[in-house]
């Protein structure tokens, strides 16, 4: 069980991951993956997600994921392991265009998180 400085670090950094980037256009390329520098992942967000979205997050190629406690959910966000290449992450991306019935999905960059200490 998490402790309340764990799950309010866990809202903020869930809060600044879903802000990093909106995208809402309708083209070819609908989502721009970043690139990723040393100690670097990615990781999706989604704001008001809606439909059966949540076996996306299950992908292997994701470390972990975390939605809020709401209901129903307003934001959540799947991070991927540092093996992750773009083909995983367009390939929950896709899986997100296909399943969501509604909401907003971002993909960024953040540090890679050390577990260790």
């Amino acid at each position: 069980m998490r402790t309340g400085a764990q799950r309010r670090a866990t809202a903020g950094w869930l809060a600044a991951v879903v802000a990093v980037l909106p995208l809402a256009g309708c083209g070819q390329e609908r989502w721009e993956v970043p690139p990723t520098g040393p100690g670097e992942v990615w990781v999706v967000g989604i704001t008001y997600p809606e439909g059966d979205w949540t076996p996306c997050v299950e992908d292997e190629s994701v470390a972990e994921s975390h939605m809020t406690a709401d209901m129903p959910a307003s934001r959540a966000a799947a991070t991927f392991t540092p093996e992750a290449d773009e083909d995983d992450v367009r390939r929950v991306l896709d899986c997100l265009d296909r399943s969501l019935t509604g909401g907003d999905v971002s993909v960024g960059v953040t540090a890679q998180r050390d577990d260790a200490g």
